[in-house]
């Protein structure tokens, strides 16, 4: 059972760049980012923010329904797409223009001269994620947070963010055992431990480009670890008492609960080598679908069900900005 001994904005001090990732939508995430802008703003930390994707607006373009917009503070980082710049609600200068192109126009960093909402639409590559990070520690950012789109966990990759979080919530299924058992099913991939194996890790170290690399000892897969793979694997008969199943990370680990526990029941285990630091879990007990979930019981029965410190953001920031 994760015991909650500090509150979340502590949690997240040691780290400068973090992404908030969701199980589904409408499970907390703008709520947890307004929730850590409120804390942070406190210590005078300088925020910068993005996101996968389009976040920000009032309302829900698949459910209809009134979403929490995204409230910045002066001095603010924010890179969003140009189409969006006039959407936000702010006093605010250009920094830079940077060279990566999405369908809502190139990605823009600039600075909140004034309080106010913002809507965030950043780029969707990986890779020009993870220098908009650079140019955002040139330009004097403390901390970065980067707001995960629908089911885009490649975000939490070690390479791209140095830490982070996981928002999940009734709107993912009417079931709250469906929820806990998915939750803690995705917690317990992205908390997989780093392979400690030295004689393995030194042969990874020149394996060639090859989709699957079989040793005696391992298996090594570049690139997402599919469910259909792992089933193949499992129904070949092929001998994994032992076997150690390598990912690169675990935000490329596709594989249901049902798939995992054959994996297991097999005796294989599956490690990364590079290990992502997950380091809470937020909920929301609300849906839009108005299913909402007992907010003590989903919070106690999720404590109980991961090893990472869990947090009802909802009730915490209605009490910090007296909403």
């Amino acid at each position: 059972m994760a015991a909650k001994s500090q509150t979340l904005s502590e949690r997240l001090t040691p780290y400068r760049t973090i992404s908030i990732i969701g199980m589904a939508k409408n499970v907390g995430k703008t709520t947890t980012l307004n929730y850590l802008i409120h804390e942070f703003a406190k210590s005078n930390t300088i925020l910068a923010l993005t996101s996968i994707g389009r976040d920000g607006e009032s309302t829900d373009i698949v459910t209809k329904t009134k979403k929490p917009t995204i409230f910045v503070r002066k001095g603010t980082l924010i890179a969003t797409a140009e189409k969006l710049i006039g959407l936000c609600d702010i006093t605010k200068e250009i920094l830079l223009v940077t060279e990566f192109n999405t369908p809502m126009g190139r990605i823009v960093i600039m600075r909140a001269l004034s309080d106010g909402f913002v809507q965030l639409g950043g780029p969707s590559i990986t890779s020009q994620m993870a220098d908009l990070l650079v140019y955002f520690e040139k330009l004097g950012a403390d901390k970065v947070f980067v707001d995960g789109a629908l089911n885009r966990k490649t975000l939490a990759n070690p390479s791209v963010t140095e830490a982070t979080l996981l928002c999940t919530g009734a709107s993912l299924d009417p079931s709250i055992h469906t929820v806990i058992e998915e939750t803690q099913h995705l917690v317990s991939l992205l908390t997989l431990p780093k392979l400690e194996e030295e004689q393995i890790l030194a042969e990874l170290a020149h394996v060639s480009d090859e989709k699957v690399t079989q040793q005696e000892g391992y298996i090594y897969i570049r690139g997402a670890v599919s469910d259909a793979f792992v089933n193949s694997l499992i129904m070949s008969g092929t001998h994994l008492k032992g076997i150690y199943l390598i990912a690169e990370d675990a935000s490329k680990i596709f594989i249901k609960p049902t798939t995992y526990k054959k994996l297991l029941m097999k005796k294989a285990v599956l490690s990364v080598i590079n290990p992502i630091q997950l380091v809470g879990l937020t909920i929301n007990p609300r849906s839009p679908y108005e299913m909402n979930f007992d907010a003590a019981e989903f919070l106690e029965k999720l404590r109980e069900a991961v090893s990472i410190p869990v947090y009802n953001v909802r009730n915490e920031y209605k009490e910090a900005v007296h909403v």
